[in-house]
């Protein structure tokens, strides 16, 4: 993001404890990757499917069955977000809108991909956007920035499913360790993102699309482009505005995907369905816990519990975002809970390949079955 100087009615908006000096600091906006990235991902080259189907499994994933999830259904929460749209007016006739919908439609392992990632956290977005009564298209916007992968990282070292860079993530009061970053993590990120985006909102009176374009390229460079354009004479809408060619691709990306979204049948574009109920619950944790023995003992797939726990990479402290169904389990054993709090033990497979030197197992276990989503 470019320098925040904000108007005096929007510093009321900066988080409790930031200092004039923080922000005076010169910040870049959230980088956003190219849709085929997902740096950081170990399954970042799997082949994707070739038909524009969404959220299809594949047959050898071993995600916990969720019944609510997994039943047929009528599609309910794309029918919630369509009802919740409110940018679908500035979409029409736009020509940068168009190409970027034949650039999305040209690549269906991107739309299959991202569909499937986000079936993790969508019901989540949505619930957070409804509260505050914003734009529901902006529950598409990690599509965008990260291809709903919480682990992406950016050239800029942008991370997360909302893309921060450290600057921003600070900001906004998000902790960075070595051993901990909550820019990954899913609830913290989302209440920082729609934090930041509510901010650019107010600042730029209300203009959506401009806020947008900020949350890419920071508010001070949109500022900047639009005291230019008044200057001389020109337009001060984002469509006119002389922004880096990343921003000017970034906006009507978005709303072209909300187009599919919005209007499927129309585009060719299948989208399987996802009950609008809830995909995780958040367990209290009084202790940290292990992901890996956890994953041993709930039976959920590690990958799952990581995608859904990415902050320390591993472990859980706090709290702990767990597939409903899991959890049902995990609260009716709580000891469950204990034991992953403690070191694993060796599984029999890891003690059957122990290194003839030394006798100590390598973790060389067979590769499971992966869940879907990126």
């Amino acid at each position: 993001m470019s320098r925040p100087l904000a108007r005096s009615p929007a510093l009321r908006l900066f988080p409790k404890g930031v200092s004039m000096l923080a922000m005076g600091t010169l910040l870049y906006g959230c980088q956003h990757l190219e849709p085929q990235l997902t740096i950081g991902d170990p399954f970042a080259n799997e082949p994707y499917r070739s038909q524009l189907r969404w959220l299809e499994p594949a047959p050898t994933d071993t995600i916990v069955q969720i019944g609510e999830l997994t039943a047929p259904s009528d599609g309910s929460l794309w029918a919630r977000m369509r009802q919740g749209f409110s940018l679908q007016a500035k979409t029409q006739g736009v020509a940068r809108i168009d190409e970027q919908r034949r650039w999305l439609m040209a690549r269906p392992g991107f739309l299959t991909q991202t569909g499937r990632a986000g079936s993790r956290y969508l019901h989540f977005i949505v619930g957070e956007l409804n509260k505050r009564n914003m734009p529901l298209e902006l529950a598409l916007l990690p599509a965008i920035e990260s291809g709903f992968n919480p682990n992406a990282q950016s050239s800029a070292q942008a991370m997360g499913l909302w893309q921060f860079i450290p600057a921003t993530g600070r900001r906004y009061q998000l902790q960075q360790r070595s051993d901990y970053d909550e820019r990954r993590d899913i609830p913290s990120s989302t209440r920082a993102a729609l934090d930041y985006l509510s901010y650019l909102h107010e600042y730029f009176d209300g203009d959506w699309l401009l806020a947008l374009a900020a949350y890419n390229a920071g508010e001070g460079r949109v500022r900047d482009a639009i005291k230019r354009n008044r200057a001389r004479g020109l337009a001060t809408n984002y469509w006119n505005l002389p922004l880096p060619g990343e921003t000017q691709n970034y906006v009507p990306r978005l709303l072209a995907l909300s187009q599919l979204v919005n209007a499927p049948a129309d585009y060719g574009v299948s989208l399987a369905p996802i009950a609008d109920q809830p995909y995780f619950r958040m367990v209290a944790l009084a202790q940290p816990v292990d992901l890996a023995h956890l994953a041993q003992l709930s039976g959920v797939h590690e990958r799952e519990l990581r995608m859904l726990n990415p902050a320390a990479r591993g472990r859980a402290s706090g709290r702990l975002l767990m597939p409903m169904e899991a959890s049902r389990r995990l609260l009716a054993q709580p000891d469950m809970i204990a034991k992953a709090a403690r070191p694993r033990a060796a599984s029999r497979e890891e003690q059957l390949i122990a290194s003839p030197e030394t006798g100590t197992a390598e973790p060389q276990v067979a590769d499971a079955a992966v869940p879907p989503g990126g």
